[in-house]
């Protein structure tokens, strides 16, 4: 397993409309070739965690170019740009 973690900004007064956003690229996401989850928890206010877990370190590389993609489609709601880091799994529970 592999996982990508983005910290991400946003407008925390378009918040909803960010979601409803981020819904309608679900399909896309899903085409994701070895993409098996993603997650986004809100850990401050306009701060958000993303998780996405791959089944390897070449499919993450392999999917950066829609992952770009994507998150292009999010920028109107991000107030910086993202900041990304990935790694193998070395230990889970």
């Amino acid at each position: 397993m592999y996982y990508r973690v983005t910290n991400l900004s946003f407008d925390v007064s378009r918040r909803d409309e960010f979601i409803a956003h981020a819904d309608t690229l679900r399909d896309e996401m899903k085409s994701i070739n070895g993409l098996e989850s993603v997650r986004m928890c809100e850990v401050g206010e306009g701060e958000l965690v993303g998780m996405a877990r791959y089944d390897s370190e070449k499919s993450a590389t392999a999917a950066q170019p829609q992952v770009q993609s994507i998150l292009g489609q999010l920028a109107d709601f991000m107030t910086g740009p993202p900041d990304s880091r990935a790694g193998s799994v070395i230990w889970e529970m």
